[in-house]
């Protein structure tokens, strides 16, 4: 993965779109196959992610917009992308082959650094794939509750599970007769093949093959209510999980299997950093910060002064971290632990960050990309 970064994709203004999207008539989904249009004012639409790789920076958002700049320079240039769906979150796996996520299951792959890229996975594909796996898996519990010699214990177990696959294969039949909804929130790129997508209503995607094949991993998650699983993160062979309503989960196998943490906090989590010390961050609503040193087994909290959303995170120098949010706000963490606090002029939303090379800030977010120097923060100190 080039960039250790993932936030909520701008979770907030995601789901201000996703429940429109939701009133659409069954056959409205023309979005999803419609290129996105060449906008001259492209930098300003809403942007939700920046990925940075060794040639240049990245940006997703709304119809389907990709902008992307050459490293050391100030011009951006829109992307052709085969969707004008709202894309939530990107990633690469190295400087050429990345991946973006966005809303009607939207999945999209580059070959080429983010300068073209091809639709691999829709709504409609997603919900024949949810229907394939649940029928497969509701047959084989069934199978396996009708032998016999089951322990009261495993026998327990199964019907829980299958009253779990029977509601999901329900809730993919409702999906094919109202169409697809349901959007992607973030995409993680272990490698060049292997792939995670999460989103909302609990959904867990993997690939092995570069995304020519897409696995359903909705049901390895303790999950029971299908909240939104709004952000994933890796650090080596672990993957972490965050959601709604406090959710935490960490696989230490690459996401074949998964065990739920002991979460800090039960308002939503937005958003999940490794930092340069490889301490794991998650944050959310309400300016609510927490790291781990120990990969998820205990918390501490930082908290800012203005309880506002927090997005995003990356590294600072001298091993300090940033945060952004909500309302403007821009945090710098210096690495003796002293929080500074800054309000962008915009006030916008920002929903992610990248720092150039000369050590400015620039984000993305509510009002497309803008940037600040990081000295205004860092002079705060």
């Amino acid at each position: 993965m080039i960039r250790t970064r993932v936030c909520a994709s701008a979770v907030a203004l995601a789901f201000s779109l996703a429940a429109a999207a939701q009133e659409a008539p069954v056959d409205d989904y023309d979005v999803i196959y419609a290129p996105a249009m060449i906008a001259p004012e492209a930098t300003s639409a809403v942007l939700t992610e920046i990925a940075t790789t060794a040639e240049r920076e990245v940006a997703v958002g709304d119809y389907g917009v990709v902008i992307t700049r050459e490293q050391g320079s100030e011009t951006w240039q829109q992307a052709a992308v085969p969707t004008s769906v709202f894309l939530t979150s990107v990633d690469f796996a190295n400087d050429t082959i990345g991946w973006a996520a966005g809303h009607h299951g939207v999945i999209l792959r580059t070959i080429d650094g983010g300068q073209t890229w091809q639709r691999q996975l829709d709504g409609f594909d997603y919900i024949e794939l949810q229907l394939s796996y649940y029928k497969q898996r509701v047959a084989e519990l069934e199978a396996e509750l009708a032998s016999a010699d089951l322990v009261p214990e495993r026998e327990a177990e199964l019907e829980f599970l299958l009253d779990d696959a029977l509601f999901r294969l329900d809730n993919a039949n409702f999906a094919k007769e109202e169409g697809p909804t349901k959007p992607f929130l973030d995409v993680l790129a272990l490698s060049e093949n292997e792939v995670l997508v999460s989103g909302a209503y609990g959904a867990l995607l993997y690939t092995d093959d570069a995304g020519e094949s897409w696995q359903i991993l909705d049901d390895r998650v303790e999950n029971p209510d299908a909240f939104h699983l709004n952000a994933i993160q890796n650090l080596g062979d672990f993957v972490f999980l965050a959601g709604e309503s406090g959710l935490l989960f960490r696989s230490d196998d690459r996401g074949a299997t998964w065990e739920t943490l002991e979460s800090p906090y039960y308002g939503s989590f937005f958003g999940m950093y490794v930092d340069q010390l490889e301490r794991l961050w998650v944050y959310g609503l309400r300016g609510n910060i927490f790291m781990s040193e120990d990969k998820g087994d205990s918390f501490t909290q930082l908290k800012l002064e203005d309880p506002v959303n927090i997005n995003a995170a990356i590294d600072a120098p001298d091993n300090g971290l940033y945060f952004v949010g909500n309302a403007g706000v821009v945090a710098y963490l210096s690495e003796n632990g002293k929080l500074v606090e800054h309000t962008h002029d915009s006030g916008a939303a920002l929903t992610d960050l990248v720092i150039d090379g000369n050590g400015d800030l620039t984000f993305v977010g509510q009002r497309g990309v803008l940037s600040m120097p990081s000295r205004a923060l860092t002079e705060k100190e």
